[in-house]
């Protein structure tokens, strides 16, 4: 059974075990599944603001790193990318994704901000300026 949005934070804050996914899993309302040929997005519900989720989300599991938009939030963990938007109607939509299908996804948001959690955006993109050399 999914936590009470509004108490995550209290709950969660500072427990920074576990997977990224068993907190979302744990944490949010499941909706559905976006299948695609990069990959398979997993889409919850929160009942709080994308900037509210995404504070609540990086309180239980610490990310590698953050990117704040107009339109979203997103975290960068190890393997995995977790992109927080409007839901239109006061709450967010919660991505979960694998750190390619995430990137790939939410690139017009993060790219050129951030690559691949182990390199440089440049090497995940497959080149840019001065690659190679």
């Amino acid at each position: 059974m999914a936590l009470a949005a509004g108490s995550l934070f209290l709950t969660g804050a500072g427990c920074g075990s576990g997977s990224i996914r068993e907190v979302v899993d744990s944490s949010y309302r499941f909706e559905r599944e976006d299948r695609s040929r990069e990959g398979v997005s997993r889409i919850y519900r929160s009942d709080l603001p994308p900037s509210r989720t995404a504070a609540d989300i990086a309180a239980r599991l610490e990310p590698g790193d953050r990117r704040l938009t107009e339109s979203g939030v997103f975290l960068r963990y190890a393997n995995d990318f977790v992109g927080v938007v409007p839901d239109g109607r006061g709450g967010s939509r919660v991505f979960l994704d694998d750190e390619r299908r995430g990137y790939a996804h939410f690139y017009p948001f993060v790219g050129g901000w951030w690559g691949s959690y182990s390199g440089r955006a440049e090497g995940f993109r497959g080149g840019g300026p001065g690659a190679g050399k």
